[in-house]
């Protein structure tokens, strides 16, 4: 108790890597390099949140996020 931990998922496309990947058919089992191609110039995002941990559980510090679409838009008009 009394610890505080971040979780911070991200994403990130590279287009340098994706090409290099691609060339070399790196984890071609697991990429879609075609479908990959769509986010090329998206960079990308990372969804940072912390949390308190207590004697009977944790508790998310700070505000909630938007995680639907509509969420989201709401927040950006």
């Amino acid at each position: 108790p009394g610890f505080v931990i971040t979780i911070e998922p991200g994403i990130y496309f590279v287009p340098q890597l994706m090409d290099l990947w691609r060339s070399q058919n790196h984890c071609a089992d697991f990429l879609d390099f075609d479908a990959l191609d769509q986010w090329r110039d998206f960079g990308g995002i990372r969804n940072e949140e912390d949390f308190l941990i207590t004697s009977d559980g944790a508790r998310r510090l700070g505000k909630a996020k938007p995680l639907t679409i509509d969420e989201v838009e709401a927040l950006r008009s």
